[in-house]
């Protein structure tokens, strides 16, 4: 048992709720949900919303309603459950991270009221509204070099390699104040972190990436504690002048985990988000040419890329008390699927849901960054870089295009999604 309070083992899995449906196909591992969740979810959705997907050990909700519910209610439903591995991590991996110096602390995502609500309050201060000014120059600079070296090697070109999975880690980076000599290792210890704990992985796979995330570790705790001494203008610093103002309200550990949990929530997630939002405007090229003419339509156009196609799925909760939901008593000990994907789709709030309508008047009304007092930290710094790609790929390759009859690969994991490759085109 990996016992740190991020990468415990999940318990064996509840039963299902007494008369609820149980549905003994639905996994988000499946060949079919892969290919096109919103399908899946759409059948489940006019079915049985509330259901018992055997093959997970979770119960799944699907509707809008039911979904925020949960969200609005940290005293029953439990985010302690958000970073346990999906499946179980081997002895060799659980050994690695056994190190007595890997220690982070449930703080932010995982964290729990009372510590989350005092943590979140400076992390949150952290992202004011002068940190995303600071960080836009650099984030606009750097999308036009990665934009512009990706149009100098010439067309055809793997728009994720070449800027979606580099900006966002970068600009992450940035904000939290790593140095950028150090960009390479970082994102080669990053990297699959999100198989680790939502995907489904080999023993090799998961020593590989325990190991990293071990080294990881140490680097941010070293960071932490060189940023004590040598304070600059970033995040941690931020967060630093408040422990040594207030030691009680803000412990040093608690930075240290801050820190190593934001440097992953703030990069893949938005990898998928900038690839999402190229596949559904360019795959609707009216809406594409829309954005180019008038440029002010982007942050419409980002809202519904999130509603339609969100680069998180889902999310999970743990009942830690007997409750009920939806009519159904449910025991304490049940973990929860929460389907962001189709409570985005849900046809009570969203008209024509599986249409891409840059005009939705509602768009924003979507679940993408949750809700309540999980409610994403970065989702401002989310939607500034996919404005800034688009502005930028739209100025400068207006005749942009996908590769015609590509095939997209989604790793199969439980809650993210975005392809593997992109493949684009230009003209000029």
């Amino acid at each position: 048992m990996v016992d740190t309070g991020y990468y415990k083992n999940r318990p064996r899995p509840t039963s299902a709720p007494q008369g609820c449906p149980v549905d003994h196909t639905f996994s988000p591992f499946e060949e079919n949900y892969r290919k096109d969740p919103y399908a899946e979810l759409e059948k489940r959705r006019s079915g049985s919303p509330v259901f018992y997907s055997e093959k997970l050990g979770y119960l799944v909700l699907t509707r809008m309603e039911d979904v925020s519910e949960v969200f609005r209610k940290p005293e029953i439903f439990s985010s302690e459950n958000v970073q346990y591995p999906v499946t179980p991590i081997c002895d060799a991996a659980k050994s690695i991270l056994a190190a007595d110096d890997y220690d982070p602390m449930p703080v932010l995502s995982n964290g729990t009221p009372p510590d989350h609500t005092r943590v979140r309050k400076h992390a949150q201060a952290g992202f004011s509204g002068r940190r995303i000014r600071i960080l836009e120059p650099y984030v606009r600079r750097r999308c036009e070099t990665l934009i512009d070296a990706m149009i100098a090697k010439g067309s055809p070109a793997n728009f994720v390699k070449s800027v979606a999975h580099p900006l966002p880690g970068e600009t992450i980076f940035r904000f939290i104040g790593f140095p950028e000599e150090d960009d390479q290792k970082l994102k080669e210890w990053t990297a699959n972190r999100l198989a680790f704990t939502w995907g489904k992985t080999s023993d090799d796979e998961q020593v590989e990436i325990a190991e990293n995330m071990l080294a990881y570790w140490r680097y941010c705790a070293a960071f932490v504690k060189r940023r004590l001494a040598d304070p600059a203008d970033d995040f941690t610093s931020e967060l630093l002048a408040v422990h040594k103002s207030h030691p009680d309200d803000l412990a040093f550990k608690e930075i240290e985990s801050v820190v190593y949990g934001l440097s992953f929530a703030g990069h893949e997630i938005v990898t998928n988000l900038l690839s999402n939002c190229l596949i559904n405007l360019l795959s609707n090229r009216s809406q594409w040419e829309e954005i180019r003419d008038h440029p002010e339509m982007i942050p419409k156009a980002v809202d519904e890329v999130l509603r339609i196609d969100s680069p998180q799925t889902s999310w999970r909760r743990v009942a830690v008390v007997d409750t009920e939901i939806a009519g159904y008593k449910i025991s304490a000990g049940t973990e929860i699927f929460l389907s962001l994907a189709s409570a985005n789709h849900d046809e009570e709030l969203f008209e024509n849901p599986e249409s891409f309508d840059i005009f939705r008047k509602n768009a924003g009304a979507h679940i993408s960054f949750g809700r309540g007092i999980h409610f994403c930290l970065g989702n401002r710094l989310a939607i500034l870089e996919a404005t800034i790609a688009l502005e930028t790929l739209v100025e400068r390759l207006p005749s942009l295009m996908l590769v015609e009859e590509q095939t997209f690969s989604f790793y199969p994991n439980f809650t993210f999604r975005g392809p593997a490759e992109l493949w684009l085109t230009w003209s000029g």
